[in-house]
């Protein structure tokens, strides 16, 4: 159990055991490097302390304790929490300013007391098998046991696929796995399990909404958190609650406060930026650091890098996650471990101050229950500018042309399996709102990600907004201190004037640590669409898959408008791929690739001589005996299976030596059959062949040094947008081969039609004139092997035909009586531009509608295509 944390401490470890309790503890060293040892013990070991977190007040504590004759030997504040729980028992919690999940075993009392801080920064999960009671920081340390039984709770499946609840509950996505919630303490004995609340949330509205109390207040919280022997830094966003911490972060620094010593010279900030993408903040991250002590380290999240860590990512959330968001924050913490072992960051600071827009609509509601009609016209009027954007969505939403019917995604066979949850947030009370999402709907699910993502890189992240002190004094604060004039945190924005820079306090746009999401999806829809085309994915209960496939391809087209459903789905089936084999048990550590596992799977369901007519001599037995060890040679982030029509096809890549000019393709293919790497052919199958090596066999492929494009040219691919998935036209060169394809006047029309179409909102028309021979022209592209990495290519000539004699050679040559595709695919689309008699244009246009085939360093311009079996 304590292995699989190894990410959260690998600085030190410690175990205790005797006959009643066993504690393991993973140590990320903090305060007192040398003392703080675990599990820590009172003077006599009849208590044994192991302990996530930071105390923060721990000094005024240990002054306090040592006057009542506690005697301390290290300058840890874990030893505090020993000697605070002898003083006071279990009412010692309430006292702690921080964040924690500890384990403490009164040996002398035979119990084991488990507690949460106040907000549940630090998360302690817990569950029983028939012989133990486990407990841990993460789910993944429980599954180690292997007397846990569990499996997917299909009612937090539902509750978060339907709803996009998740961390709302004790209950996990993991059966009878559970969360202890925040601000609670668990004593465990002979007796069983006792869950008692140390501390709920009290609101008034009489408090003292002086900006000067809050600035101090808020400047301790900033100060407490810089307590660190070694280097701390902050995350930056360029928002106003992020920017708010690092401003008061270097006014410490540069007051050379004895805590502002972890800074050290300067201040470390770390922003994830994207490149020509509408969220990128840089601009406010120059204005944020502006004539201060800090240093801005810009982090980069991709796309590709994202699918990349897939397995990574979901294996570290342990549950699934909102959106692709929490992947900025993953990507800058991984970033800021290179040069800090702390952040602190901005989470709660909008559930607190309603830094939210819908919260204005929440408050306005109020306002019209009170019946203060001229404050709510007033209030509604300020605020217009940014509720606008939000009505306007909400009204666009209920255009059934664009919608994705998201109710009609999930099956009723499965809705009928569950209850639909209660939604108990408050519409028209903003202080009962914002604590319904500081306790339960928005925050908890945010700290779940700060916690994972920080401790995956061994990092500890630290929020202020939830320092216990200032979090009492908001909640007595009247709803004006939040909302007033039109303007949210309004409380925030008074006491921080003349510390921010006036742009950033006065900025009413929020983005945050988050993605690009839809642009992200489309990006990557080759390998997202793989996912879901996957016979795992279409098999699923939860949900429609075809239906739910061609809504996700509808987005990303622009035929639909996105919908958080696809985010989803998608994470729902990573999750079950990751944590479940095949057979239902728990998996103890990642997969290496999520695809290898779900073909895996969908192989083990296949008659032996199937599979061993589609993998040759690579069907071995597998270690464990469960499946069989076949691992054709897919390309990255793609499935060999693949659902179309209902019906499930085998895709087995040929990896083929490299083509050129004049080389019989049919002997090419079938010396890649022959080395026994994938496939053995069967009558039925189909070779289906990509159109660059049919072009370039036939001399359809030049040097670009060779062509000269004319003025024409030169103009025209000046309009053309190249993207990583091809040039296209998008060069003189390239422009140049296709007005010698189709003429100079289809050109100008298409090109013409084109921009007509981009001012209307309607894609595609350029290559609709212009043709699929257009179309299927191509330049030099990252990624193509030499010499064809600088050449420009035309489409194969009369490809029905090519296709026709490649289906004769290889069905003579082989004996087999094989069909023949060409195809023209890339990861945003495909086309068949030939087919041998018999072949589905339809399916195989299905079938590699996500690429599969590899042009690039894969060297698999081909693949076998087989039908294996229906869903």
């Amino acid at each position: 159990m304590a292995d699989s944390l190894r990410h959260r401490g690998p600085d030190d470890e410690g175990f205790f055991e005797n006959d009643d309790v066993s504690l393991g503890h993973r140590r990320l060293s903090i305060i007192d490097l040398a003392g703080g040892h675990q599990p820590m013990s009172n003077e006599d070991g009849s208590l044994r302390l192991v302990y996530n977190g930071e105390v923060y007040n721990y000094r005024e504590l240990r002054s306090e304790l040592a006057g009542r004759g506690h005697r301390f030997r290290t300058d840890s504040d874990s030893e505090v929490i020993v000697h605070a729980y002898e003083e006071w028992g279990c009412e010692a919690f309430s006292r702690f300013n921080g964040m924690w999940a500890l384990a403490l075993a009164d040996l002398a009392g035979r119990k084991l007391i488990l507690a949460r801080d106040h907000f549940g920064i630090k998360p302690l999960y817990y569950a029983a098998t028939p012989g133990r009671f486990l407990f841990g920081s993460e789910i993944k340390a429980l599954l180690q046991d292997p007397d846990l039984v569990t499996g997917p709770n299909e009612q937090m499946l539902y509750e978060y696929l339907a709803h996009g609840f998740h961390d709302h509950a004790p209950q996990t996505f993991f059966e009878g796995v559970l969360h202890l919630p925040a601000a609670t303490y668990a004593v465990v004995d002979e007796t069983g399990t006792g869950l008692t609340a140390y501390w709920t949330p009290k609101l008034r509205t009489d408090g003292d909404a002086n900006p000067a109390t809050f600035q101090r207040l808020f400047r301790e919280a900033v100060r407490r958190r810089l307590v660190s022997e070694v280097p701390v830094g902050a995350c930056l966003s360029g928002g106003l609650d992020s920017t708010a911490i690092v401003r008061l972060m270097n006014g410490l620094l540069e007051d050379e406060d004895r805590d502002a010593g972890s800074l050290g010279n300067r201040l470390e900030t770390f922003s994830a930026v994207f490149d020509n993408d509408p969220i990128d903040e840089r601009d406010y991250i120059a204005e944020a650091v502006a004539g201060t002590r800090a240093a801005s380290t810009f982090i980069h999240p991709t796309p590709h890098e994202f699918v990349g860590e897939l397995e990574a990512f979901v294996w570290h959330q342990d549950e699934p996650i909102v959106s692709t968001g929490p992947y900025a924050q993953w990507a800058v913490m991984r970033g800021a471990s290179e040069k800090v072992k702390v952040l602190l960051d901005g989470q709660g600071g909008d559930e607190l101050l309603a830094g939210y827009v819908p919260y204005h609509l929440v408050y306005l509601r109020q306002l019209l229950r009170e019946r203060r009609y001229g404050l709510l016209v007033k209030e509604a009027v300020a605020s217009r500018d940014v509720l606008w954007p939000l009505v306007k969505r909400r009204l666009k939403a209920r255009k059934r042309t664009r919608r994705v019917a998201e109710r009609s995604l999930i099956r009723d066979s499965f809705r009928t399996t569950v209850r639909e949850p209660k939604d108990t947030r408050p519409q028209d009370n903003l202080k009962e709102r914002l604590v319904q999402d500081l306790t339960v709907y928005s925050l908890p699910c945010l700290l779940r990600y700060e916690d994972r993502n920080s401790m995956a890189f061994s990092m500890e992240s630290r929020v202020p907004y939830l320092d216990q002190e200032l979090v009492e004094y908001i909640l007595a604060l009247p709803p004006r201190a939040m909302i007033r004039d039109g303007w949210s945190r309004i409380i925030l924005r008074e006491a921080m004037r003349g510390i921010l820079p006036e742009r950033i306090r006065q900025r009413r746009w929020k983005v945050g640590f988050t993605t690009p999401e839809i642009r992200w999806l489309q990006n990557r829809r080759a390998a997202f669409g793989s996912l879901m085309a996957s016979p795992l994915f279409q098999s699923r209960k939860y949900w429609d898959g075809p239906a739910m496939l061609e809504a996700f391809r509808g987005a990303c087209e622009g035929r639909l408008d996105n919908s958080m459903l696809f985010w989803r789905a998608i994470n729902t089936e990573l999750w079950l791929r990751i944590f479940f084999k095949p057979d239902g048990s728990v998996q103890r550590t990642p997969p290496a690739s999520h695809t290898e596992t779900a073909d895996r799977a969908w192989a083990a369901t296949l008659p032996e001589e199937d599979l061993s007519a589609l993998a040759g001599p690579a069907v071995l037995a597998a270690p464990d005996g469960t499946l069989p060890a076949w691992s054709p040679p897919a390309n990255a982030g793609k499935h060999i299976f693949a659902v179309a029509q209902g019906s499930v096809f085998a895709r087995v890549p040929l990896r083929t030596r490299l083509v050129q000019r004049g080389d019989d393709l049919a002997s090419a293919l079938l010396e890649a059959v022959d080395r026994g790497q994938p496939a053995a052919l069967r009558d039925g199958d189909t070779l289906v062949v990509s159109e660059k090596i049919v072009a370039i066999s036939q001399g359809r492929s030049f040097p670009i040094s060779e062509i000269s494009p004319s003025r024409a040219a030169r103009f025209l691919s000046r309009f053309v947008s190249r993207t990583p998935h091809g040039i296209g036209v998008g060069i003189p060169e390239t422009m140049e081969l296709a007005i010698r394809t189709a003429g100079l006047a289809r050109i100008l029309l298409a090109a013409a039609l084109g921009a007509l179409g981009k001012i209307m909102g309607v894609r595609g028309l350029f290559y609709a004139v212009a043709g699929p021979a257009v179309e299927a022209i191509d330049g030099p592209t990252p990624g193509t092997l030499p010499p064809f990495n600088t050449h420009a290519k035309l489409a194969p000539k009369d490809p029905d035909a090519a296709a026709e004699r490649l289906a004769a050679d290889v069905s003579r040559l082989s004996g087999r009586r094989v069909g023949v595709a060409v195809v023209d695919a890339n990861d945003l689309s495909v086309a068949v531009l030939g087919r041998s008699a018999g072949v589905s244009a339809e399916t195989i246009a299905e079938l590699f509608r996500d690429n599969p085939l590899g042009q690039g360093s894969q060297q698999t311009p081909a693949a076998v295509v087989r039908l294996v079996g229906r869903v």
